[in-house]
């Protein structure tokens, strides 16, 4: 067990239970927001439950090494690296570069309108992009691990031993 593997894997869970709190907390507190407002949280939503079984097996791998399939590994953490930066894109540009203070001025379809305080639900989507992105960063990291555990274990589109395997 490498402790690397133990922190990135604590380190997202992290960032999931603070990612589910907050993207759960602006479904719950939907009033009347707009159909593709809806659809890019939803989304989020998705992701999270993506990330978190990603991440219960990655840190259930990496405390029991019998269940740790590089493959498996390998095909979680891209999927879970994918869908993050995916949701972080949709989350930043359906937000944009706003001030939560001031939310007049958007259009009627915009991410943050649909509660019955909508600067709350702007700060609570800014927060969970930023959270998006540190998972984002943090799956990056445990998709980099993995394929270096996948290379290490021999891995490769090649059969037959390796050049190392072979006496002469």
């Amino acid at each position: 067990m490498e402790p690397i593997h133990l922190i990135l894997r604590c380190l997202q869970l992290l960032f999931l239970i603070i990612l589910t709190a907050l993207i759960g907390n602006v479904i719950a507190l939907d009033v009347a927001a707009s159909s593709t407002a809806r659809s890019a949280i939803n989304f989020s939503m998705f992701v999270i439950v993506l990330s978190w079984l990603a991440a219960l097996f990655g840190l259930a791998a990496a405390l029991f090494q019998r269940i740790a399939i590089p493959l498996v590994m390998l095909a979680l953490d891209a999927a879970a690296t994918l869908f993050t930066v995916i949701a972080g894109i949709v989350l930043a540009a359906k937000l944009g570069a706003v001030n939560c203070g001031d939310t007049d001025g958007h259009g009627r379809n915009w991410i943050a309108y649909g509660s019955a305080d909508d600067a709350k639900r702007c700060r609570e989507i800014q927060a969970g992009t930023a959270f998006m992105w540190f998972l984002f960063a943090a799956f990056a990291a445990a998709l980099t691990m993995a394929v270096m555990s996948w290379r290490r274990t021999g891995g490769s589109v090649r059969s037959g031993p390796m050049m190392s395997q072979v006496g002469v």
